[in-house]
């Protein structure tokens, strides 16, 4: 199993063990279960060195009550390189994806009039990650200027030159918050609902924050 794949493995892991609470007997209605995917805008500055991707969520939580809940999240998000963002250097062969951790508060509306539609906010934060892999074989050719195009990549600088120590792979990590609005559709007469949300995330990532927006669709139960 590759490194990656063990760090999501213990990430999924945290989640689910944070969010396990004493229930009494048979008594699901305080759990908290969503699981979806979608796609992932992301803003400036991010959305100067990264394009549109895919993305997958996956929660659990505790309702305190009808109306709040606390949620446990894992995601992930891909960020794509926009081409030409390092020119005229020629781009290095790179993957560079987003995971996080969050603890969300979710205040919800259960059923507007009565009707099977319903309205939710939720906010939050956590441990943020964006994961750089390079091309092993890439060097970057002497004396290029420093810019923040390199930093996103993974790169430093010395004396205001990238330094050219090939980079195979880096993680940079931070904290940050979210915050959005989600909407939920009833499915017949039980506890799962279809919803779709849209969450405005912000990591304090060195040298480049990473600033997204992902749209998810997917199902909830509670």
């Amino acid at each position: 199993m590759s490194k990656i794949s063990r760090k999501l493995f213990i990430c999924l892991g945290f989640v689910g063990a944070a969010w396990v609470v004493p229930l009494p007997a048979q008594d699901y209605s305080k759990f908290a279960f969503n699981m979806g995917g979608g796609i992932t805008t992301p803003l400036n500055p991010t959305g100067a060195y990264a394009g549109i991707s895919g993305n997958f969520v996956i929660g659990a939580g505790y309702n305190m009550n009808k109306s709040n809940a606390i949620i446990g999240e894992f995601m992930y998000s891909g960020l794509p390189s926009n081409l030409g963002v390092i020119q005229p250097v020629k781009l290095p062969t790179s993957s560079i994806n987003l995971y996080s951790l969050t603890i969300n508060y979710r205040h919800q509306f259960d059923r507007i009039n009565g009707s099977a539609f319903g309205l939710y906010f939720m906010g939050g934060g956590g441990w943020y990650q964006r994961y750089i892999t390079i091309d092993k074989n890439y060097t970057v050719p002497a004396a290029v200027p420093c810019s923040a195009n390199w930093y996103w990549y993974g790169y430093s600088c010395v004396d205001d030159y990238v330094y050219s120590e090939t980079v195979a792979k880096k993680g940079v990590s931070a904290g940050g918050f979210n915050g959005g609005i989600g909407f939920t559709i009833r499915l017949s007469d039980s506890n799962l609902r279809f919803f779709t949300e849209a969450r405005y995330h912000y990591a304090f990532s060195e040298r480049v924050p990473t600033t997204i927006v992902p749209v998810t669709f997917g199902i909830r139960y509670n």
